[in-house]
């Protein structure tokens, strides 16, 4: 059995694919998720992995939208960093 399932894949910022999947094993009563994006073509961006939390999805696209702007300005080190939300 897989550990992760997705469950949906958001188009909330153009450019960009947030795909979001569900952990049963780290779940109990709180939802264990994880958001990764593709951006511009690049894949694998982990943009979240934790509990659900208020105003998740702001955050989400916030982080996004900056991975974004940084790519579009030329910024290769976005590739080198971990863009996680703490």
């Amino acid at each position: 059995m897989k550990k992760w399932k997705i469950i949906a894949r958001h188009k909330w910022v153009a450019g960009a694919t947030i795909t979001e999947s569900h952990c049963e094993e780290k779940s109990g009563e709180l939802c264990y998720l994880r958001f990764t994006a593709t951006i511009k073509g690049f894949r694998n961006f982990r943009i979240y992995e934790g509990f659900a939390f208020e105003n998740d999805v702001a955050a989400i696209v916030d982080k996004v939208k900056e991975i974004l702007n940084r790519i579009e300005k030329g910024d290769e080190s976005v590739f080198n960093e971990n863009p996680e939300i703490k």
